[in-house]
């Protein structure tokens, strides 16, 4: 698993299976060619739709009479075997048994019991107070599946046209396995369910008979709208009323001869539906995932280490240097805890450094704090030599303008937003930045318009090629004003970073020992993010150390090693 960051600033973790989970609380991501499903901020259901317990009856389109008594349990248990059994142990089901992108499989990461059991997600829950799943639509990840969605449907509307004219082997098989697959996705839902209804989850074994379905596909009379129509059934019976309307349109798609296209639809939904059932159960369990976080990844972080799964060689040889500078630095008196909390931060801030395996769970996360804390130098670089151009200018004609610095503060946080960071490279005759960065000319027109409003008049060629070469001087790493800039902001962080760890708290105010180096340089402006990024450290910080202390108190052969600090262990559990 992996977390990635998308353009608009949202976090998505990405499984093996194709499903995504995203948060915004930052607003702050693996791979079949499958369904997907992202987790975003947002109004989250408490509880699950109902299981149907009466199924529409009837015996067309491969549906079976349970009440002539010739239904055979076995043979839905038989083909469920045969389809799932041997390809579920080679991993890579979708591949093997030629299924649609949203299958039994890729589903099966969104059952309560999987999320339950995902350290990835686990940990997610324990930073991002919203955290749901959504459908992943977008980032190169989303297209590339989609691209390949497109051309699985494309081959599954050859073969649905040809076994309605002319049936071939390959057409029955795709037609029918397609058929069985929504059976056994409905099945396992509706164990999964709230009701968990197992003699429900039989009988619609039972009732969609595969080998109905093949035999009746082979001879031409296949009851496509019945059996869509109780699929439909079941489905309505299991979502939410808002995928009521679109359950509805897979009907009238076989009415209208596109029976492709209500599989299609059908597969869709039903991920929709398994979508808002995750999402329930994760608001349901959220209190209790958060309250057991700290034991479930001790947990799972002995069972790795006992099975070898884990490298520890980076870390171990991390903290030891780290122990030592610390001793050097007399920070060893203050405790082991205190130790970490500096030394990892010191490694959360320098990105020429790499990030050991131990911090596995935080890598995106550490990623991100570094991408925010070169934004805000930028930010500030940029507002410091804007500043000095509108002096220029002013002192050039324009002496009675008044420059109001705190809006031009806010409009250079605007214009290089969280996540971003500027492409100066970028050739200034193009407006296509790459993605996730500002360009370089969208800067410069933010500039320019912000300008003209403050001089309240159209800038000049002269003026505007003036501004982009104070701004191309000032963003090179060796300008005196990026190292001031980068100087006080890293000095500010580190202050906030220790404050909160001194102090055990959560608080995204800043303290006067960091505002200092800010208000020195005219970057007052930045103490709110500088605050929040540092509060966002610590959190990452102080969990890491509760989770792993043990490990750490091992490696520096302390024979002090107590329980965790009760401040720190009670400021990570108020979260």
């Amino acid at each position: 698993m992996q977390a990635v960051r998308t353009s608009d600033g949202v976090w998505r973790l990405v499984h093996s299976a194709g499903i995504n989970v995203q948060n915004s609380s930052m607003q702050q991501s693996r791979t079949a060619a499958g369904g997907s499903a992202a987790v975003s901020a947002g109004n989250v259901r408490t509880a699950h739709g109902h299981a149907a317990r009466e199924p529409a009856h009837g015996n067309g389109g491969g549906l079976r009479q349970h009440s002539t008594g010739t239904t055979q349990r076995h043979v839905a248990g038989s083909s469920r075997q045969q389809t799932g059994g041997d390809s579920e142990k080679r991993g890579s089901p979708a591949q093997a048994c030629g299924l649609p992108p949203v299958n039994r499989y890729t589903l099966r990461e969104l059952k309560i019991s999987s999320i339950l059991q995902n350290p990835r997600l686990r940990h997610e829950v324990v930073f991002e107070p919203k955290l749901e799943f959504r459908p992943n639509s977008s980032g190169q990840l989303a297209e590339t599946k989609q691209r390949a969605a497109m051309q699985y449907w494309a081959e599954v509307e050859q073969q649905v046209r040809a076994v309605q004219t002319a049936p071939t082997a390959r057409s029955v098989a795709t037609v029918t396995m397609l058929v069985v697959e929504l059976r056994e996705i409905l099945a396992e839902m509706i164990e999964d369910g709230p009701s968990a209804d197992a003699s429900l989850a039989a009988e619609v074994r039972e009732r969609i008979d595969e080998t109905c379905v093949r035999q009746q596909l082979q001879h031409g009379v296949f009851d496509a709208a019945q059996t869509v129509a109780f699929i439909a059934g079941l489905m309505r019976s299991l979502a939410q009323p808002q995928r009521h309307a679109a359950i509805a349109r897979l009907s009238l798609y076989v009415q209208r001869g596109r029976l492709a296209r209500a599989l299609r639809g059908a597969f869709d939904v039903l991920e929709a539906i398994k979508i808002d059932a995750a999402n329930s159960g994760i608001e349901l369990y959220r209190d209790f995932m958060r309250a057991t976080a700290v034991a479930f990844e001790r947990s799972h972080f002995s069972i790795s280490a006992r099975r070898g799964s884990i490298t520890l060689n980076d870390t171990t040889a991390w903290w030891q240097r780290a122990l030592l500078d610390a001793r050097a630095r007399g920070l060893h008196v203050h405790g082991l805890d205190t130790v970490f909390l500096n030394v990892a931060r010191d490694l959360v801030l320098d990105d020429s450094q790499s990030v050991p395996a131990l911090f596995r769970m935080d890598d995106a996360r550490i990623q991100t704090i570094r991408r925010e804390a070169e934004r805000l130098g930028v930010v500030g670089m940029v507002f410091l030599s804007f500043s000095q151009f509108l002096q220029l200018l002013a002192r050039r004609g324009n002496k009675g303008i008044r420059i109001d610095h705190s809006s031009i503060a806010a409009e250079c946080l605007q214009l290089i937003p969280e996540g971003c960071r500027v492409h100066w490279a970028e050739s200034l005759g193009s407006r296509k930045p790459p993605r996730g960065d500002v360009s370089f000319s969208q800067l410069i027109d933010g500039l320019r318009a912000l300008a003209e409003r403050i001089f309240d008049r159209v800038m000049l060629p002269s003026e505007v090629a003036m501004l982009e070469r104070t701004l191309l001087r000032a963003a090179r790493h060796e300008c005196p004003l990026r190292e001031v800039v980068e100087d006080r902001v890293s000095q500010a962080l580190c202050e906030q970073s220790d404050f909160l760890s001194r102090n055990r708290s959560h608080s995204e105010t800043i303290s006067s020992a960091a505002s200092e180096p800010l208000r020195r340089s005219m970057l007052l402006f930045l103490a709110p993010p500088l605050a929040a990024l540092a509060q966002r450290i610590y959190c990452v910080l102080a969990h890491h150390w509760l989770v792993y202390k043990p490990f750490y108190t091992s490696v520096s052969g302390s024979k002090s090693a107590k329980s965790e600090s009760a401040a720190l262990t009670d400021s990570v559990s108020a979260r």
